[in-house]
């Protein structure tokens, strides 16, 4: 183990924290010390492993032994230990979306400023090369004034029934980080028009949790913003996005099938690596909670849109 290595409580070590938890194996600049996991099964898989596991977030921080935080656990709770963090003084790498409702995720970035805590999230898109490049080119003018972006978020297969029945829908579940990408490419807000879907799958019904949800908007600079969020897709999961501009277009298809994995996990060590040179003093890049905030408002518009638009 590299001593200037940022030790990390890891809090979550579900399908999310594992993920986190390999991606942190592969960082440089980081190392997983502690994991918070409240079920006895996920718990003792975690055994032998490198690092004190325990069954609370107060335990951990009672028992302390490391730098920062990553939280992954399911996104309810994200709000109450982000507030437990700050209290505490940890910095804080918070999986999205920061909780279910922007109320709370803008609390949290309040508790956040009081404390003088790092707190960031973890949309990972600011972190695929593909995606910083046409950012770039955005800034710079060379595809002129935007007309139109299209974003499209469309997972091989829809999780499991009960996820899908406490995760907000895809609106919340998946198109957080559409909007959050498309205000960060862009420099742009958005402000929705409409939200149609395709109702409930017919073989494997979910209330409230349709399989694919069509949002458009109109952005701050005048253009058209489209997101695309579906449950089947025959070629995996897939992200992709096209910019259409005055001056010239792109489109971006970096995250497709089984090659996107690779490019999910290298986001994530980016992500981390980043967050460990944030808690050092560097300039963040990353998404922080007022991002969230804006997310979560977008998300939260465009439900009460579609429930207006089918009473």
């Amino acid at each position: 183990m590299s001593e200037d290595r940022l030790r990390l409580l890891v809090v979550g070590a579900g399908r999310m924290g594992r993920v986190h938890l390999r991606a942190i194996e592969a960082s440089s600049a980081a190392v997983a010390t502690v994991v918070v996991e409240p079920f006895d099964a996920a718990r003792e898989s975690l055994s032998g492993q490198g690092f004190e596991v325990w069954p609370s977030l107060d335990d951990a921080l009672a028992a302390g032994g490391f730098d920062a935080a990553l939280i992954a656990a399911p996104s309810p709770l994200h709000p109450g230990l982000v507030a437990s963090l700050m209290a505490a003084g940890v910095p804080t790498l918070c999986e999205k979306p920061l909780g279910l409702h922007s109320n709370d995720t803008a609390q949290a970035a309040a508790l956040a400023a009081d404390a003088g805590v790092a707190l960031q999230i973890g949309y990972w898109r600011r972190f695929v090369p593909e995606l910083q490049v046409l950012r770039d080119e955005i800034a710079s003018g060379q595809l002129g004034d935007i007309a139109m972006i299209q974003a499209w978020q469309w997972d091989g297969e829809p999780p499991a029934a009960a996820f899908r029945l406490t995760s907000g829908g895809p609106l919340l579940d998946m198109g957080v980080h559409e909007f959050d990408m498309v205000r960060w490419l862009t420099g742009q807000d958005i402000a929705l028009l409409a939200v149609v879907d395709s109702g409930v799958n017919s073989v494997e019904p979910v209330e409230g949790d349709p399989e694919s949800v069509l949002a458009t908007g109109k952005l701050s600079g005048g253009g058209v913003a489209v997101i695309s969020l579906g449950r089947r897709f025959d070629r995996g999961d897939c992200c992709w996005v096209e910019v259409i501009g005055t001056r010239g277009s792109r489109r971006c298809e970096f995250m497709i099938g089984d090659a996107g994995d690779v490019v999910f996990q290298s986001a994530l060590v980016a992500q981390v690596d980043a967050f460990v040179a944030m808690v050092r003093g560097a300039p963040s890049s990353a998404a922080t909670a007022d991002d969230a905030v804006a997310a979560l408002r977008a998300v939260e518009l465009g439900t009460a849109m579609y429930a207006n638009q089918h009473t």
